[in-house]
């Protein structure tokens, strides 16, 4: 396989809202959910292999090792190296129960498997609400089929993370990859939901890195702050959020990006939503807006809470790459990013980018 060239990552500092603390293993409150079917709602990895073609299908995006197939698979892009310590990132839309993880290891399509490497050892967390748990498991070599990863007790989680520790080496390339992965409950598959919708926004995406290099959508992406730190976005369903950085100027690339989900919303809207609050009425309200805490002139709130946890945030090519620690739990997950004009798309979902001179940012004491 071709290595695509791969941006040189920086440093950053993330921001979200607050998550409840940690269990520790074998929580006795662990709790069992359904098993009938596993809904997706997001499949992202921290970096991805392109290619220009393969057997005209574009690429290895990571929605691969969910399809069933083993000739198609998810296949890390770090450059010049194995992929040790790359992931990938399983979100269902509520937590599912399983008792056994079957997993496809390398690329077993054709000659493939032995020429790429393989998975030796991988890390699994499992986050299910206020759970966290985290174990090392090893694989066999030599098996371009399902291995099972089979577990005492129910296990249950909402995201499920898979981090490279170590691999099995390739004959001629240095990509590691992964073919396949399913759960089971008691010897029966559960499906997984929404396959279709996210391959489709993964292949583009993927021919998105195709066309633009990793140094342009850098700059590209930059771009969009203008002479501003801070753009604000907002979706057409109510997400809403800000993306800010840090550094003495726009061209400074050893910078911090703050992402945040905090509330941008309108003047109707917070009028609206909050004119029956006794303490905020007085703020809200379509004839007071203008007077409301000088914010006179400003079309956008965005509120900052009251409490949120830090990230570390690196920009990758086409993705923000967030690792984040919560007691004794370390995960990196990715949010996949596409630039579209003035519009951004963040896992697929679109915002528009509000300038900075339309936006006042609210104080957490006038929320709370």
């Amino acid at each position: 396989m071709k290595r695509s060239r791969v941006a040189a990552l920086f440093s950053a500092a993330c921001i979200f809202g607050a998550f409840p603390a940690t269990a520790e293993k074998g929580d006795k409150n662990w709790f069992m959910a359904q098993t009938e079917k596993a809904e997706l709602m997001s499949v992202t990895a921290t970096s991805e292999l392109v290619e220009a073609q393969y057997d005209g299908r574009y690429l290895y995006p990571p929605i691969n090792i969910l399809d069933g197939t083993f000739s198609s698979s998810w296949c890390e892009a770090e450059k010049n190296g194995p992929g040790i310590g790359e992931s990938v990132t399983v979100e269902f839309t509520g937590p599912v129960s399983f008792d056994e993880i079957q997993m496809v290891n390398g690329f077993a399509y054709r000659d493939y498997y032995m020429k790429n490497n393989r998975v030796k050892s991988f890390v699994l967390t499992q986050v299910a609400g206020e759970h966290f748990q985290q174990k090392e498991y090893t694989l066999a070599d030599g098996i371009a089929d399902y291995q099972s990863v089979r577990f005492a007790l129910p296990q249950t989680a909402r995201t499920l993370t898979l981090k490279i520790s170590d691999i099995y080496k390739g004959t001629k390339y240095d990509d590691t990859c992964i073919s396949d992965i399913r759960l089971l409950y008691k010897g029966k598959v559960i499906p997984f939901a929404g396959i279709e919708r996210l391959k489709a926004a993964q292949e583009e995406n993927s021919k998105q890195m195709l066309r633009i290099s990793a140094d342009k959508f850098e700059k590209d992406f930059f771009a969009l702050f203008g002479n501003a730190h801070t753009i604000y976005l907002k979706g057409d369903h109510g997400e809403a959020g800000y993306i800010r950085r840090s550094g003495n100027t726009i061209d400074d690339y050893q910078t911090g990006l703050d992402i945040s989900i905090f509330p941008v919303e309108t003047r109707a809207e917070m009028a609206e939503k909050y004119y029956k609050d006794p303490f905020l009425s007085d703020y809200f309200t379509p004839a007071n807006w203008n007077e409301a805490g000088g914010y006179a002139g400003y079309d956008y709130l965005c509120f900052i809470p009251r409490s949120y946890r830090s990230s570390q945030c690196e920009l990758g090519n086409c993705r923000l790459i967030v690792t984040e620690r919560v007691g004794y739990v370390t995960t990196k997950t990715a949010v996949i990013v596409k630039l579209d004009g003035t519009a951004l798309f963040l896992n697929g979902v679109r915002y528009d980018v509000i300038p900075e001179s339309k936006v006042a940012e609210l104080p957490f004491y006038y929320y709370y």
